[in-house]
């Protein structure tokens, strides 16, 4: 997190592309592995904030470890499954 952090910290003009990354609430680490090129995304549900957070977390979850998700993967499948007010809450 201290490296996206003094990115921000040092940025002058930035591109959209870090702007993007930026606003996502992942560390950098994440950021920089690896996608497989054969991958392909899975439907996941979407979480608004209106749901059960626990219950959103284990059928992402448990839908991503049935098809073998590695653990980053994971993480940033995760992170686009929400919209709306839960959205807005990840990228303040």
């Amino acid at each position: 997190m201290a490296s996206v952090e003094s990115r921000k910290a040092d940025k002058e003009i930035g591109t959209e592309k870090d702007e993007i990354i930026d606003s996502q609430p992942l560390a950098q680490a994440l950021w920089d592995a690896r996608v497989p090129e054969n991958f392909k995304t899975p439907h996941l549900p979407v979480f608004d904030g209106k749901s059960d957070p626990s219950e959103h977390l284990m059928a992402v979850g448990t839908q991503t470890t049935i098809i073998g998700v590695a653990e980053h993967l994971k993480c940033k499948l995760f992170s686009g499954t929400f919209k709306d007010a839960a959205l807005r809450c990840t990228s303040k």
